[in-house]
């Protein structure tokens, strides 16, 4: 009996169209599961990927103007009615089949699980396991990685869109808790921190597949720049001001001594 499509692949792009093309290409490759309902590109601009869109069976929106990842990501979400939502963005390669239904599968197994990492793991930022399978075909991503990570990405991956809207639908209207640090800001890092924080807080854990990993991340050297890319949160503060962390010291004597 053939299973009901319930997933909608979202692809975030801004203008990389040859690497949307890879994108999309090994996607198409690589998914044998064959229960994707639709892959929807969501354009950050006014470039037009329709013939990418049209070369791999996807549909595709233009925001007309670049809004950034994050706003980006929630009027993508916005248009999805599927239970299940494939994250991917226009810079990633996939190697190996049978990614989705181990994530199905592992998804539907326990709800506590928030989403399901590919990449391999001596490829995915350093972030540590709390539990690895002892034949290596999956494990758990550990919590409080550098103090603020707990599992959730924006890599690409399985997830639930009921898990989503109980964020509040949107991503960019979290209540900023948290203070982050970075060598290498991104406009999106603190929307990201603040929603592992919630799923952290709230009993989600997150799982990664096996150690050879599925796909690869292909953009490194090409990432488009958001105009709020590079800026800290200390920006504009004086240093002798309460840091915004929330310690109660002044920014030169708290993360204001890190930057």
């Amino acid at each position: 009996m053939q299973q009901p499509a319930d997933i909608t692949v979202v692809v975030t792009s801004c203008n990389r169209h040859d690497l949307l093309a890879r994108t999309l290409e090994s996607f198409r490759k690589h998914e044998s599961e064959g229960r994707v309902a639709r892959i929807l590109v969501a354009e950050d601009g006014d470039a037009d990927p329709s013939d990418v869109c049209a070369r791999f069976g996807a549909e595709h929106f233009r925001t007309g103007q670049r809004v950034g990842q994050i706003r980006l990501i929630d009027q993508a979400y916005a248009k999805v009615t599927t239970p299940y939502i494939f994250h991917l963005e226009d810079d990633w390669e996939f190697y190996r089949s049978g990614f989705m239904e181990r994530s199905r599968v592992l998804l539907e197994s326990d709800p506590s699980i928030l989403l399901v990492q590919l990449r391999a793991w001596n490829d995915n930022n350093g972030h540590p396991l709390s539990f690895a399978a002892p034949d290596r075909s999956h494990g758990v991503l550990a919590f409080g990685y550098c103090d603020c990570w707990h599992g959730f990405t924006l890599n690409p991956g399985l997830r639930r869109l009921s898990d989503y809207q109980r964020l509040g639908g949107s991503y960019e209207r979290q209540p900023k808790t948290m203070f982050v640090v970075a060598k290498t800001p991104t406009a999106a890092l603190p929307f990201e921190v603040e929603a592992s924080a919630f799923y952290f807080r709230n009993g989600y854990r997150s799982m990664i597949l096996d150690e050879t990993g599925y796909v690869r991340h292909i953009g490194d050297e090409r990432h488009v720049r958001h105009p709020d890319d590079f800026k800290s949160q200390l920006q504009g503060l004086s240093r002798n001001e309460p840091c915004p962390c929330g310690s109660g010291r002044k920014v030169k004597h708290c993360h204001g001594a890190l930057v």
